[in-house]
């Protein structure tokens, strides 16, 4: 089986190029969907950010209270870097039993679309990395009219994640979202042709 990595800043395109490639057959691990799978009650990530904690962080029903937890590590780089040590080792297991599934199920291609793929070290489960990349000034646009933020707060989201330039240079492929999407769609799948198979391009 192979493993394609999927990563990009935030507003880069990446949910789109994840959309593409299930469109295309591929199986996706999404690290948004683990971190609230392993968090549900009697999940692992449940108790030990509970331990981490405490009881204020979820709501009487026992669920996890995002918007009280983010509050909490919000501007927090201490408990902002507590929740991490606390959460990725279980949403990294998470990956790696899906993984694991499908590799016996006799999946030809799985993706990790993560957006700290580096970050957590999940890139060592992949094969190849794809970088989804737009440049700041079309990241700081999308967010603003995304979110209703200001410059100076869309700005401070992208100075809290990996520089997209350290990105880029890690990456096996950069996919540029500028481009129209229907010549974006069309690149996509030639990446994946040559990704599954690399003979018919020799």
């Amino acid at each position: 089986m192979i493993v394609l990595g999927l990563t990009g800043g935030i507003a880069a395109g990446k949910s789109t190029v994840s959309k593409m490639l299930r469109r295309l057959g591929a199986r996706i691990w999404d690290a948004d969907e683990a971190s609230r799978r392993v968090v549900r009650p009697g999940e692992p990530g449940h108790e030990a950010l509970r331990l981490a904690f405490g009881d204020e962080i979820f709501l009487p029903d026992r669920t996890l209270n995002r918007r009280g937890l983010a509050k909490k590590v919000f501007g927090n780089e201490e408990a902002l870097l507590k929740l991490n040590r606390t959460l990725h080792p279980h949403i990294l297991n998470d990956m790696e039993a899906h993984l694991a599934r499908w590799e016996k199920e006799g999946v030809e291609f799985a993706v990790v679309d993560a957006p700290l793929l580096f970050e957590t070290g999940a890139d060592s489960a992949c094969d190849e990395i794809w970088v989804v990349s737009c440049g700041v000034d079309e990241q700081l646009r999308r967010i603003m009219a995304r979110d209703g933020l200001t410059e100076e707060e869309a700005a401070e989201r992208i100075d809290h994640q990996m520089p997209d330039s350290e990105r880029r240079r890690r990456a096996t492929r950069v996919i540029d979202s500028l481009m129209p999407l229907e010549d974006e769609e069309r690149y996509v799948k030639s990446l994946v042709d040559e990704l599954l198979h690399p003979e018919e391009d020799a």
